[in-house]
């Protein structure tokens, strides 16, 4: 068993899993399930009485566990004990209650985008909306021709060159 007190390396290892899986996350009701469940683990671990040696009931906490949680669990396999849990709980915990707004967004391009563009437009996406939490889904549609379109609830950005040419036509056919 890791001690997470005095293992510094264990701590970092585990937050940046969660800083990778919690950027990874495709849509906000997975982060709202994961906080969920997350805080429920964390409560089966309150409610054991540590200094009279009482173990948490993990079986119960973990039945009625969200297939994404427990995904998000396996991940941790090196320091799946009971203080890596609570490491990961913290650290996740803090991301999703740090963050102002969540944004489900839909990323639509010609042709697949490398890491750098996708996080590129992001940021811009961010300077017009905000701080705030970007669920991207990705969509490859040949169709556009070129550029992309931002999807979202509430934002709509459209820099494809398939909507200029519309554009284009309806501007030529009014004159």
């Amino acid at each position: 068993m890791i001690d997470m007190e005095k293992d510094g390396k264990a701590i970092a290892t585990v937050e940046a899993y969660v800083q990778a899986y919690y950027n990874r996350l495709t849509n906000s009701k997975i982060a709202d399930r994961l906080y969920l469940d997350l805080s429920q683990l964390k409560d089966a671990f309150n409610h054991a009485d540590a200094a009279a040696g009482e173990e948490p009931n993990l079986d119960l906490a973990v039945k009625y566990l969200a297939p994404e949680t427990l995904q998000f669990l396996e991940g941790l396999q090196d320091n799946l004990d009971n203080e890596g849990i609570l490491a990961s709980v913290k650290a996740f915990n803090a991301l999703y209650e740090n963050k102002k707004e969540f944004v489900n967004m839909k990323l639509t391009s010609a042709v697949p985008l490398t890491a750098e563009q996708k996080s590129r437009i992001m940021d811009k996406m961010e300077k017009r909306i905000g701080e705030a939490t970007f669920f991207v889904t990705e969509v490859v549609d040949p169709a556009v021709m070129g550029g992309v379109r931002l999807e979202s609830e509430n934002h709509y950005f459209d820099n494809t060159i398939a909507t200029k040419l519309k554009e284009m036509k309806r501007h030529i056919l009014k004159d």
